[in-house]
Parts: C-alpha cells; sequence; structure tokens
C-alpha cells in the first residue's frame, strides 16, 4: 500500500532526493547536492515543503513546493511552485501516484494557493483531469545575433564566416546604445537594488500593471548570485541617477546554440518608447559582447509588466519551435486567494518557475 507523506524538505532528505533523481536524470540540476540545498532548504522563503509516496519504505515518488509570495490589489497571498515532480519508471503504469501528488498538494495549509508548470505529458493531466484554472500561459521572445547559429538550426552545422557579414550591424547597434543611453540618460550598471527601491518600485507597478510574485533584495541575491548552476548577472535600470527597476540575465547553451536569456526583469512601466527600445538594445549588444547566438526571454504576454521588455525589436517564438508550450496553472485553496486562478495580467518571469 502507497502512503503520502508531506513534511519541510530536510538536509537528510538530499540523499534519497538525488538517488531518485539519478535512476532518471543526468543534468547536475537534478542531483547536485549544493544546487538542491540551494534550492530546497535556502531560500529566504523558507525550506520547500517535501511530499513523498512510500512504497515498502521507499519513496517512489515526489514533489517539492518552493514558498512564494504574491502581491496583488486585494492582499499578499502565500503560494508554491510545484517542482522537480519525479515517479519512479516503474511505477508510472497508472496515473494514480501523479494524481496523489497533485491532489496533496493542494492540501497544504500553510499555501494559500499553488502553481505548476507543465511539458507535453503533464499538461492534459492538469487541464483535462484536475481542470485546474490556466489565466495565462507564458511566451518565448528572441533575437539572433549569430547567422551561424541560424546555420545550425536550420541546416544542422555551422557556417561561421557568415558572421563577418553582420559584423556592420553589431557595429551599428553599439555605436546606437552609446548616443541613446546619452540621450535618454538612461545607464545600466551591475547590483542588486536595494530593499528601499524595490519596494517603492513594487507599489507602483501594483498600481500600474497589476499582480507580481514578490521582490526582494534577499530574493534577488539567493536566486542570482548564491545559485550554484544558475549563477545571473543583475542591473539595475537608471534615469539620470534614479532607480527604474532591474534586469538579470545568464548565459546558456542547449543543442549546440548558446543564449543570453533574461532570467526576470522588475522594470517601471512608465519608461518611455525610446528607453523600452534603448532597453532592448542594450540587451542585444550585451548578447554580441558575450557571443552567444540569440537573446531569449519568456514573460506572460498579456501582462504590461512584461511589455515593457518584449517589444521590438524581439520576435515572438511560435510555440511550436520551442520544447513545450509553458501554460501556468493556478489551484487556490482558500476562498480569499481564489483571486489568483483568474490574475490574468500577472507579471511573472523564469525566474517564478523551474527552468533555469
Amino acid at each position: 500500500m502507497n502512503n503520502v507523506f508531506v513534511a519541510s524538505f530536510r538536509k537528510e532528505d538530499l540523499d534519497e532526493f538525488i538517488y531518485l533523481s539519478q535512476n532518471e536524470y543526468s543534468s547536475p540540476s537534478t542531483t547536485d547536492p549544493c544546487h538542491i540545498q540551494w534550492k530546497h532548504l535556502e531560500s529566504p522563503y523558507g525550506p520547500s515543503t517535501y511530499i513523498r509516496i512510500i512504497e515498502n519504505g521507499k519513496t517512489i515518488g515526489r514533489s517539492l513546493l518552493q514558498p512564494r509570495l504574491i502581491y496583488t490589489q486585494t492582499g499578499e497571498y502565500s503560494t508554491g511552485c510545484v517542482t522537480d515532480v519525479l515517479i519512479d519508471s516503474q511505477h508510472r503504469s497508472s496515473p494514480s501516484n501523479f494524481i496523489n501528488l497533485t491532489n496533496s498538494s493542494a492540501n497544504i495549509s500553510k499555501f494559500s494557493s499553488i502553481y505548476h508548470t507543465s511539458n507535453e505529458v503533464t499538461e492534459p493531466f492538469y487541464r483535462k483531469l484536475f481542470r485546474l484554472p490556466n489565466p495565462f500561459s507564458l511566451s518565448g521572445y528572441g533575437f539572433p545575433t549569430r547567422i551561424s547559429g541560424l546555420c545550425l538550426k536550420v541546416f544542422g552545422y555551422r557556417i561561421n564566416v557568415m558572421d563577418w557579414l553582420i559584423t556592420p550591424f553589431h557595429w551599428l547597434i553599439s555605436c546606437l546604445v552609446t548616443i541613446l543611453m546619452v540621450t535618454t540618460k538612461i545607464n545600466l550598471s551591475e547590483r542588486i537594488p536595494s530593499d528601499e527601491m524595490l519596494s517603492i518600485l513594487s507599489s507602483k507597478l501594483l498600481r500600474n500593471s497589476g499582480s507580481f510574485l514578490s521582490r526582494n533584495k534577499s530574493f534577488l541575491k539567493w536566486r542570482f548570485e548564491d545559485a550554484p548552476l544558475w549563477k545571473a548577472k543583475v542591473h539595475c535600470l537608471e534615469r539620470d541617477g534614479f532607480f527604474l527597476g532591474y534586469i538579470a540575465t545568464r548565459s546558456f547553451k542547449l543543442d549546440g546554440l548558446s543564449y543570453l536569456v533574461v532570467i526576470d526583469f522588475f522594470i517601471d512601466t512608465d519608461l518611455t518608447f525610446l528607453e523600452r527600445f534603448v532597453l532592448r538594445l542594450w540587451l542585444i549588444r550585451q548578447t554580441i559582447k558575450s557571443g552567444d547566438d540569440a537573446i531569449f526571454t519568456m514573460v506572460n504576454p498579456i501582462s504590461k509588466a512584461s511589455r515593457v521588455c518584449v517589444g521590438f525589436p524581439f520576435i515572438r517564438i511560435p510555440d511550436k519551435y520551442l520544447p513545450h508550450r509553458t501554460p501556468i496553472f493556478f489551484r487556490a485553496n482558500d476562498v480569499e486567494s481564489q483571486i489568483v486562478e483568474s490574475e490574468r495580467k500577472m507579471h511573472m518571469t523564469l525566474a517564478d518557475i523551474d527552468y533555469f
């Protein structure tokens, strides 16, 4: 008989977690003890909640809920991001174990709500079996900076000489960014903003744009600076010394291509069109400087806060060119927090899910 156990994740659980992962994955993000400890024990919001299915004294399935806070115009709600769902390969023939894990996550009193990402396998379960609300989906945006990368994607091999053809374009971008940053008095510097800066901006965005998952200095430090495998750079955006937000990026390789990934951003929605354009060109220039093939990010396209970063010249990437769709499913655990099930304009970035 299978039993479901729910408890806070502990350091003593690391070996068990890694053992189950090693039978399925080879990626360090699921088997490296330092990464797992960082991810599930060191968050400023507290340790993750560990849900396990036990059979004959052995863990055969698990999911973990990372704690977060959601700010809405009606209040602040605790929420859990469902991560690291895994069922031993010998116990997948019946969907009952996955159903038990999913249903158990909805009965944890410390969370007012939970949210799931999905892949092509789990999406039908969340959508048709559990009928979870899907207020929005994340969409991919990007811009290529190396033609050889496009050649690799289309033809299967790089033609490096093609990159010389766009060298003048790269020079033009660099010069244009320099001129426009002087004109608009926009500046970006690598540092983490203070709690006071983030609090003032959070209040403004809540009024102007809508709900979002909380951001503070300790979260940014943990998520970007302290991550053993997922380190990212945080850049403060300012106009003539006045704080306008931040943007976090990291380089990432996949299938032979390298990307500068915009992991997170939290930016004043009152930026003018020209200021937004400068920001996007600056990101393209950073991608050129890093030697990456393209810049990439994922956001909720309905969110007003998201559109600050992903307009022209970024290109929206159809889901068919991504590994899978990324719908976000919410489930409220009490009446008061049911508002999150219909928050279609919520600002959400890759920093809020378990991808990078």
